[in-house]
């Protein structure tokens, strides 16, 4: 089993500073999902459109990498994984995971509250805050967004957490199945491939993976140190598959989306190690250290210029060229906005604010 440093909570360096690398790619693939301008303008069949459906194969890969990522680390500790050390994590979670989760989403519902009022547009499916019952009150904090297995609380990123703090509970079971033998690894595979009947059956999956790299490879380094383009033959096979409408069994499609995801995290990690590589003098985990608050704060922004720059556009002559920039653009201005409050909580209010900054751990 992956043993941690004590003193950075991770593995190796170069797995530690890939990670943190990583965390800003994730958080990069999430701000481009809010930002895209197909739902507001309903631009499916327009050149940006069918661009932005293929470009969802590599900016989706935000939701199981995060997954992965987050099994490998639960499970990693010092001692080996055991009841005690479980206890503990969760203890340590209640700090990273639970109270921004709860304190974020309080944040949100006073934030749409008042928007509400001035520019109601901008609140969707969410009630005006004065005609919330207790019902949706409660359900902001968990799922208000959407509907069914899709629903997603207040903040929408953070459906996230909400569903990582419930499959993280189940740690044990995994531990309990993936450390019996390599094979092991078909049972997240064939869970992955399931029909999703509690709609969360991939994210486990993915968890479940990240259990068993920690169980069965002494390092990750091992992992991201071969060549970049080995997985690179089976993600464009597999993204092509799921991509272009075909009439295959559910199953199947399942099982290839499980393929291109896995293939494509190993892709995307491979690349980041390389920069890191590169870059051997950055501290690439200190550097990191804003993209929770990013991560969390991001749609306040978000919404707002999806809103404003779909309006502008449907106004206009403006061609694909034209959306793929302002969606860009619209990606920068947020990740540049949450950086700018990010830096001004964190001088204005050091002490209080590490409690939204997830104490700037988003693994740990």
């Amino acid at each position: 089993m992956c043993r941690i440093d004590a003193k950075t909570g991770y593995p190796d360096r170069l797995s530690s500073q890939t990670i943190g690398l990583l965390r800003w790619v994730l958080m990069a693939f999430v701000v481009l999902i809010h930002t895209n301008l197909v739902a507001d303008t309903g631009c499916t069949d327009t050149a940006y459109g069918i661009f932005y459906r293929w470009a969802g194969n590599v900016v989706w890969l935000a939701s199981p990498l995060f997954f992965l990522i987050s099994g490998y680390l639960f499970v990693a500790s010092g001692s080996g994984f055991s009841w005690s050390v479980f206890a503990d994590k969760c203890r340590g979670r209640l700090d990273t995971w639970l109270m921004p989760y709860l304190l974020w989403n309080t944040i949100f519902l006073l934030f749409y509250g008042v928007v509400g009022l001035i520019l109601p547009s901008v609140l969707g499916e969410i009630p005006p805050l004065q005609e919330m019952t207790l019902t949706d009150i409660l359900k902001a904090y968990c799922c208000i967004r959407g509907e069914g297995f899709n629903s997603g609380p207040i903040d929408g990123p953070l459906w996230f957490l909400r569903d990582l703090m419930a499959i993280a509970l189940f740690a044990p079971l995994y531990m309990a199945i993936v450390r019996n033998h390599k094979a092991t690894i078909i049972v997240p595979l064939i869970l992955g491939s399931l029909p999703h009947q509690l709609g969360f059956e991939s994210e486990m999956a993915f968890f479940m993976v990240g259990c068993w790299l920690n169980v069965w490879l002494p390092s990750l380094s091992d992992l991201l140190q071969k060549p970049w383009w080995r997985p690179l033959p089976f993600y464009m096979a597999a993204s092509v598959a799921v991509t272009t409408p075909l009439s295959l069994p559910e199953n199947i499609i399942l099982f290839l989306t499980l393929i291109r995801n896995l293939s494509g995290m190993l892709l995307v990690a491979r690349l980041s190690a390389k920069v890191v590589g590169r870059f051997p003098s950055l501290d690439w985990r200190a550097l990191a250290e804003p993209v929770f608050f990013v991560f969390a704060f991001h749609s306040m922004v978000t919404r707002v210029l999806t809103k404003v720059a779909a309006q502008w556009l449907m106004g206009h002559q403006v061609g694909s060229a034209g959306f793929l920039c302002a969606h860009l653009l619209n990606a920068a201005i947020a990740v540049g906005v949450s950086l700018l409050v990010y830096h001004l909580l964190k001088r204005i209010l050091p002490n209080t604010c590490r409690w939204l900054f997830g104490k700037s751990r988003l693994w740990r």
